[in-house]
């Protein structure tokens, strides 16, 4: 597994990188709050919606805390074969605490 730091991720957004990023936690977790840029796509929905995954470029998925990006990850990694796919480490409450407090996870 490929692993993204809050930091990284945060210069991936500031750089404009190209790449798509993933919120793997339920529809109304993803309306509270989300990664800015991020999409929705509840893992429990995962197998209805992937054509809209990149499957060519770099793909970031979160959720809460990244325990469960990695079930997403290696489901993604079977199904697709995504060359560049990555799991934002410690997921979005890494990312709201390390890079935006302001985040209501």
């Amino acid at each position: 597994m490929k692993f993204i730091t809050a930091q990284e991720l945060k210069q991936c957004i500031d750089r404009n990188e190209p790449f798509q990023l993933i919120d793997t936690r339920p529809g109304d977790k993803y309306e509270t709050c989300h990664i800015p840029g991020a999409i929705s796509i509840p893992q429990l929905d995962m197998p209805t919606m992937l054509d809209k995954i990149n499957t060519n470029g770099k793909v970031i998925i979160y959720c809460i805390y990244g325990i469960k990006s990695e079930q997403v990850y290696i489901y993604l990694k079977d199904k697709l074969k995504i060359k560049e796919l990555f799991i934002l480490d410690g997921g979005i409450y890494k990312y709201a605490t390390e890079i935006d407090p302001s985040m209501d996870v």
